[in-house]
């Protein structure tokens, strides 16, 4: 049994039956900023060694130091503080088997780093970092944070889980998101006002598990393996918000009948992506946006939906390889054009990128519907990002004169360049194929490539179509009419070079 020992301002320091610790075992300063408790040694060794650091005053604490040595087992520590008004610091700098049970604060508590972190509960703020240095163990880390008004350090058990993180206010700020870490998963993250967060939990030697995030607004990223129960957790998984500005990645699927995701009406601002480790992950449980009950609810079932961003709040839900969003191009595949456009914008549902090379192949033919698709004229075409929107692409002339083109029907289908912006690079859907005609024919005799101009481009296409009409490039460089390619065709063309009408 430990020894009795003296209270010192008002503060004891118990042991788990509530008999006073040696006063060999710690120490105790005062400080401008509060009091300075070490804890200095086991004073049960080879049995549980309790701290029970009790303030019926509400003391301020600077700094409370576990500076313990002792076996790596056996001689386990635990420490729990009631009745504090507010820490600065709990920090394990010994190294013996160590546990913060629990941490109870009527204002504010700051930085907590230990072994094994159990409960911390605070009735304003959590400052943080809350810190778990645990060794690789599924069933440590840290159990809960409990902030009757906001969270804004980090929550992390890098080697371990994180049971519960809840705050009656926000977590994080616009400004400044709370990284989250944990090997084993997360169980649930709840807050009233919001959570801007960094939530990371890809792993491949752990678990990467989130079980539920619940909160008015959820920003920054959300990236998990799985959204799955987690250890000792149970029922169905959820994510809840009413505005989801957050890009949520799954690497495995979103399976199951019912929905999982559910969001406000027109609330998702962000990106929704689905089998991020294209491992074959599937799309089954709908997204749900607004209550069934209203006449705006939508139901998103993929790999591919028809609702354009704007209806849904401007983002996406994408599962890869990620499909094209045809509604959501522009012009939409199929349409017939009075003029040819400057440009056309071209979205997938998720973010894509083309680090070489063209990232889509351009067809055509003329007139419309008829004949075989032939690529259109090479260095004609720009394909740019689109600033402020990672899921699409736009096609434009590389000049004034170059670029769609009256008279002719096109085709534009990914090529093996163009992948999903993500880790793997995985290529986006191969067999997705969008159109456009552009009406009218050619209204300047000589423009054989129908760029606006003749010039060295057409006279190579003429000259490769020499001979009888077989093709619609063919029937452009028949100047003359007369069903064959030939040097009459070439005196037309040379007599009309220059800009058309000019």
């Amino acid at each position: 049994m430990a020894a009795m020992g003296a209270a010192q301002a008002g503060i004891e320091v118990l042991d788990d039956v509530g008999l006073p610790v040696p006063v060999t075992a710690w120490s105790m300063t005062s400080t401008p900023a509060g009091y300075r408790v070490v804890l200095q040694e086991l004073h049960d060794p080879w049995q549980e060694t309790w701290f029970v650091i009790r303030s019926d005053a509400g003391d301020r604490f600077n700094e409370i130091e576990i500076a313990v040595d002792g076996p790596a087992a056996g001689s386990p520590l635990l420490v729990r503080i009631e009745g504090a008004r507010s820490i600065g610091s709990i920090v394990q700098t010994g190294n013996a088997e160590t546990r913060i049970d629990h941490v109870a604060v009527h204002e504010d508590l700051g930085r907590v780093e230990a072994q094994s972190i159990g409960t911390l509960v605070a009735g304003r703020d959590i400052t943080g970092p809350v810190i778990a240095t645990t060794a690789a163990n599924p069933m440590r880390g840290v159990v809960a944070v409990q902030a009757g008004r906001n969270i804004t350090g980090s929550v992390l058990a890098q080697q371990g889980r994180i049971e519960f993180i809840d705050a009656g206010g926000r977590i994080g700020d616009p400004d400044d998101d709370v990284v989250i870490r944990a090997r084993y998963g997360v169980g649930t993250i709840q807050t009233e006002a919001g959570a801007w967060i960094d939530l990371d939990l890809r792993t491949d030697e752990g678990t990467g598990r989130l079980w539920r995030l619940l909160s008015p607004r959820v920003a920054g990223r959300v990236f998990v393996d799985e959204l799955a129960p987690g250890y000792g957790s149970d029922g169905t998984c959820r994510i809840e918000t009413d505005v989801l500005e957050a890009e949520l990645r799954i690497r495995t699927g979103l399976p199951g009948e019912e929905p999982i995701v559910r969001l406000g009406d027109a609330g998702l601002v962000g990106r929704i992506l689905i089998n991020t480790g294209d491992v074959g992950g599937v799309w089954s449980s709908p997204v749900h946006l607004g209550e069934p009950s209203q006449n705006s609810f939508t139901e998103l079932h993929g790999p591919a939906y028809p609702a354009e961003p704007a209806a849904i709040g401007g983002g996406s839900v994408g599962v890869v390889p990620f499909r094209m969003h045809m509604a959501a191009c522009e012009p939409v595949s199929g349409s017939s054009l009075p003029m040819p456009p400057a440009s056309v914008l071209l979205r997938w549902y998720g973010p894509i990128n083309w680090p070489e090379g063209p990232p889509v192949h351009i067809d055509r033919r003329t007139p419309p519907g008829e004949g075989g698709w032939e690529p259109a004229p090479a260095g004609h075409f720009l394909f740019l990002p689109v600033h402020g929107d990672p899921t699409a692409l736009s096609v434009e002339g590389a000049a004034a004169e170059l670029g769609f083109a009256a008279g002719w029907e096109y085709r534009l289908r990914p090529a093996a360049t163009l992948v999903a912006d993500l880790p793997d690079a995985s290529h986006v859907a191969m067999d997705d194929v969008w159109t456009v005609v552009v009406d009218g024919a050619f209204t300047c005799p000589g423009d054989v490539d129908g760029d606006g101009t003749i010039a060295v481009s057409d006279l190579l296409v003429l000259l490769a179509c020499w001979g009888e009409v077989d093709g619609p490039l063919a029937r452009a460089s028949d100047l003359d009419e007369d069903g064959t390619v030939g040097v009459l065709d070439l005196l037309v063309l040379i007599s009309v070079w220059g800009a058309c009408g000019g």
